[in-house]
């Protein structure tokens, strides 16, 4: 334990500063993105009421930390396959897990500022008010670190670094339109609401909105789907990282 309160702190600094420059542009962006989406919101739909934009709003957190993890994550891995830097962190005498978590831990940090400023703005300016439960503490944490493990997955899963970008795009196009984030489930084709009943990325959505609002959302279940493919994910991370090292 010891050994491990110690490390982590230092493989959060290694992290950090071998990718700084590029994580301080991200930084800087995860701030800009939340608003400008909040306030886009306004130009696409000039006559929106305030329980549809509240609708809208609360699933902000979710796409963005979805979009973080499905998008950047992947990129991360791929530019240290190439780089040959991934292959040198897993030769370090530290637990895989701390690896993993050092970089969800700076993720979430650098994406938390923008969704907070978002969540406010978007409700002062869009006039509705948030009703957060202590439960959105533990539901952003899960709903980070899962988005997370899933890009871990999605990078070590692919044989080539090279396709991550073309599938991650992919991706990012699939959750913004055809998933049940910003917009209610019932919108969409009864095949693709089969899909996402499998999929975690309508029950992340259930986490930031059950949290933040007084719907009526079911959140042991929403809890449970993401908690089991945080878990899935984390343990193909772990096992292939363990086997590379």
């Amino acid at each position: 334990m010891i050994n491990t309160l110690r490390v982590y702190p230092l493989m959060m600094t290694w992290s950090w500063l071998s990718s700084r420059p590029w994580l301080a542009i991200l930084g800087i962006i995860q701030v800009i993105m939340p608003l400008a989406f909040v306030i886009g919101m306004s130009f696409l739909f000039p006559d929106i009421t305030p329980p549809v934009a509240r609708h809208l709003i609360t699933g902000t957190p979710t796409l963005l930390l979805l979009l973080v993890g499905l998008s950047v994550v992947p990129s991360m891995v791929a530019i240290g396959r190439i780089q040959g830097t991934y292959d040198f962190m897993l030769s370090l005498p530290v637990p895989r897990m701390l690896l993993l978590l050092s970089d969800v831990t700076i993720i979430l940090l650098l994406t938390l500022p923008g969704i907070i400023l978002a969540l406010i703005i978007g409700s002062v300016f869009h006039g509705f008010s948030l009703q957060v439960s202590p439960l959105v503490v533990p539901a952003f944490i899960l709903i980070s670190i899962t988005g997370t493990f899933v890009g871990y997955a999605l990078a070590l899963a692919l044989p080539r670094p090279r396709m991550t970008s073309v599938v991650t795009n992919f991706l990012v196009f699939f959750i913004t339109f055809f998933s049940p984030v910003i917009y209610p489930p019932e919108q969409l084709p009864g095949w693709l609401v089969a899909v996402h009943r499998i999929l975690p990325i309508q029950y992340m959505a259930d986490l930031s909105r059950g949290t933040l609002t007084d719907l009526d959302i079911n959140l042991g279940l929403a809890f449970t789907i993401t908690g089991a493919w945080c878990l899935v994910c984390f343990a193909f991370c772990y096992i292939v990282m363990k086997k590379r090292g």
